[in-house]
């Protein structure tokens, strides 16, 4: 297994309780270290989140945002045949046709990982700060509620069932009492859940060594190849030779299929996310705040605010405007003064596909070599059922769920 984030380490247990000799390779001294894209995410578990990124009407707004660099979902702009190529790719991804066909998978992942969530946490999920709360989405404006709405429509539309109450704004603030913004209306959703991403990854590689996996830390793959019957691997601390190597180094993928002769289409997204001081009257669940797209975490006496999505390739410098944007919406929304003290700034690649679905798939030409990255940002969320789907096909079972929408060839 070649990375140790939250994929990474369920790829690592599956595989291990199902018998395999596992060997987690990640680059850091630790897993989930403070430069992964799962350290300090918003930490939720969002199976009513069936909407893929790609969707209609996502590309003429994210054009309208993508050079104000304190709004949503912002570009940098810069020379790239890698970002151009995601663009158009994406592009096509935007259609009704594509959106209506990529949700029921992507609800189906949602579902099956949401049970192996409360599977896990059955065995210590008090560990890794697992509640399943549900969330609260809250718009100001009409617009931004009709907007999820329609969200909600195109799923029970498909048959799925997603469980979900609108209420008023005196309602939500029953729920919330620091609520202080104007409200046009509020949507619970009671299947979501959260957790604290840092201690879940953490916990599950440990799990995972003691189903009998080996975690070797500062180990960074630098190139893979194929050695007779076996994959070799090039790493910071010598060649590592295996039957078969996962791929779960989320934005870092790419420089590694590269060397397997494929171009995946997978752009480093850039997130933000900010830990004050959590309210005393601040409930167990979380909150998103719709018209400005941030959402407020708990995480035992700390709130996490996150959001944003940056195309800036592989610039990892903080736009402050960026945070003061976090900042100001929770300052909006609860009160938090935006000139408060921060416990910790936080940023990371999140590993974005064109479609907003994952690559769980064997590599083409290469078939002992499987993938399990671009999850966008919902690594955190399906890691538990990417890992039962790795495990199968590493094991020469046949997949719990069809694969073939996750393919690595649906962009030649």
């Amino acid at each position: 297994m070649v990375g140790g984030g939250p994929v990474g380490v369920c790829c690592a247990l599956e595989s291990a309780q199902a018998g395999a000799r596992v060997t987690l390779l990640e680059r850091e001294p630790e897993v989930c270290p403070p430069v992964s894209g799962a350290y300090a995410n918003c930490g939720l578990l969002a199976p009513s989140d069936a909407t893929p990124l790609a969707a209609p009407g996502v590309l003429g707004q994210g054009l309208k945002w993508m050079l104000d660099s304190s709004s949503p979902f912002f570009i940098a702009p810069r020379p790239s045949p890698a970002l151009m190529r995601w663009l158009l790719l994406f592009r096509a991804a935007c259609s009704r046709e594509r959106t209506r066909a990529a949700a029921p998978v992507l609800r189906t992942l949602h579902v099956a990982s949401a049970r192996l969530h409360d599977d896990l946490a059955a065995v210590d999920g008090a560990r890794w700060g697992f509640h399943h709360t549900g969330e609260l989405r809250v718009f100001e404006t009409t617009a931004a509620l009709e907007a999820a709405r329609e969200d909600v429509e195109l799923g029970a539309s498909l048959g799925f069932g997603i469980r979900v109450e609108e209420m008023d704004g005196e309602h939500a603030r029953r729920l919330f009492p620091s609520l202080r913004c104007d409200l046009a209306g509020a949507l619970f959703f009671p299947e979501d859940g959260h957790l604290d991403p840092r201690r879940f990854v953490r916990s599950v590689a440990r799990l995972a060594t003691e189903a009998g996996a080996e975690v070797r830390a500062r180990a960074e793959a630098l190139s893979l190849g194929l050695h007779g019957g076996a994959v070799r691997v090039q790493t910071t601390q010598g060649t590592f030779d295996a039957d078969q190597v996962v791929l779960a180094a989320g934005a870092w993928t790419p420089f590694l299929t590269n060397s397997l002769g494929l171009r995946l289409p997978i752009e480093p997204a850039k997130g933000y996310s900010v830990d004050v001081d959590r309210p005393t009257d601040f409930p167990e669940t979380p909150l998103y705040l719709g018209d400005a797209q941030v959402v407020l975490t708990p995480l035992d006496d700390a709130l996490r605010l996150g959001s944003t999505l940056e195309l800036s390739g592989w610039d990892m410098r903080v736009r402050p405007r960026r945070v003061a944007r976090l900042r100001e919406a929770a300052g909006r929304a609860i009160g938090i003064p935006a000139d408060g003290p921060v416990r910790q700034l936080w940023r990371g690649p999140r590993p974005l596909t064109p479609d907003g679905l994952p690559v769980i798939a064997r590599v083409p030409g290469r078939e002992r070599v499987i993938l399990a990255t671009g999850h966008c940002m919902l690594g955190l969320s399906l890691a538990p059922i990417t890992g039962r789907l790795v495990a199968e096909l590493a094991g020469g079972k046949q997949p719990s769920i069809d694969l073939s929408p996750l393919s690595a060839r649906r962009w030649r």
